[in-house]
């Protein structure tokens, strides 16, 4: 799948009603950073009523601000910033664009569902036997042929895979040291 590119669209929902999307995640986060609606349209290379608009149509639909706008002074100064409802939908976009990003940058979790993916270092096998205590565990894995493999994980890393014997799994060796142990045999 090395020539195909994944794209997404991702928005917020209320009641069957698009709340937030793209567009408006981004406007929030500049709002969040410099408390001036005016720099954040012209930031997002948009008019000030259209970036206005954006905001209104989520309070409409959500029944609530998105921001709190303030008044200066005579000379002025006045802004706007986020609202408790305004951060917490970016920081739900924000968590749910992570999310998705690093799902389509896990080529694990591709293959976990079946995709295949072009990867050194994958090895097949099948788990034989659990060893666990409170901190470590070591897991000997059958690979193809019978052959033997150890791997010393986190216990909790064990509960969260659900990792259990004869239990398929992929081993995906990425490596910054390997040590290697000379067996004793005769050399003729």
């Amino acid at each position: 799948m090395n020539d195909i590119n994944i794209k997404y669209k991702l928005w917020l929902e209320k009641d069957g009603e698009n709340i937030l999307g793209k567009g408006g995640a981004q406007l929030l986060g500049i709002i969040n950073e410099t408390h001036d609606l005016g720099k954040a349209a012209k930031k997002m290379n948009c008019s000030y009523k259209y970036a206005w608009n954006l905001l209104q149509k989520i309070k409409q639909r959500y029944k609530e601000s998105p921001v709190i706008t303030f008044k200066g002074g005579e000379g002025g100064g006045g802004g706007v910033k986020l609202s408790d409802l305004g951060k917490y939908l970016l920081k739900i976009y924000n968590q749910f664009q992570e999310f998705i990003q690093d799902s389509l940058n896990n080529p694990e979790l591709w293959q976990s569902y079946g995709f295949k993916i072009e990867l050194k270092n994958v090895l097949d096998g099948k788990i034989e036997e659990i060893e666990m205590d409170e901190n470590v565990c070591k897991l000997k894995v059958a690979l193809k042929n019978n052959i033997p493999f150890c791997s010393i994980i986190t216990s909790e890393a064990v509960e969260d895979l659900n990792l259990k014997s004869n239990k398929k799994v992929l081993l995906l060796i990425k490596a910054t040291e390997i040590q290697i142990k000379k067996e004793d045999f005769n050399e003729n």
